[in-house]
């Protein structure tokens, strides 16, 4: 009707409170995304996801999934360095997804930790995890 002002109902100015928060929280989750690499481990080298760099370069709090294969002897992805303690091992035809979360800003070499052949020891990589900003 002309003439007559709206009145906004407080159960209306709760709601929309609740939805506006509740998108800025899930605004806030988008911002650590998932990082997919495909890490291919072959006498002596790692691949990461088709680069002949062995670096998985990430921002502090993504979530890192891994894909670890091999196609010639088993061979593992070992970081034993603060907080990340990973290891996992792929054999020849089977390989291991495993996922951690990127949470300690710094460079963390990773390695084959294996003894099937004397050069496994050469293999190594760096994970970088740049801080978040």
């Amino acid at each position: 009707m002309p003439g007559r002002s709206r009145r906004t109902s407080p159960v209306f100015m709760i709601v929309a409170l609740a939805l506006t928060a509740a998108a800025g929280s899930g605004l806030a989750a988008t911002a650590q995304s998932r990082r997919d690499f495909d890490v291919v481990a072959r006498r002596y080298t790692f691949k990461v996801s088709g680069s002949e760099a062995a670096e998985i370069h990430v921002s502090q709090n993504d979530l890192v999934h891994v894909t670890l294969s091999t196609d010639d002897i088993p061979h593992s992805f070992t970081i034993d360095e603060a907080p990340y303690r990973l290891m996992k091992r792929a054999e020849p035809g089977k390989p291991v997804s495993f996922d951690f979360r990127a949470d300690a800003p710094g460079r963390f070499r990773f390695y084959c930790n294996l003894t099937i052949e004397d050069r496994c020891k050469e293999m190594h990589g760096t994970l970088v995890v740049d801080p978040k900003r």
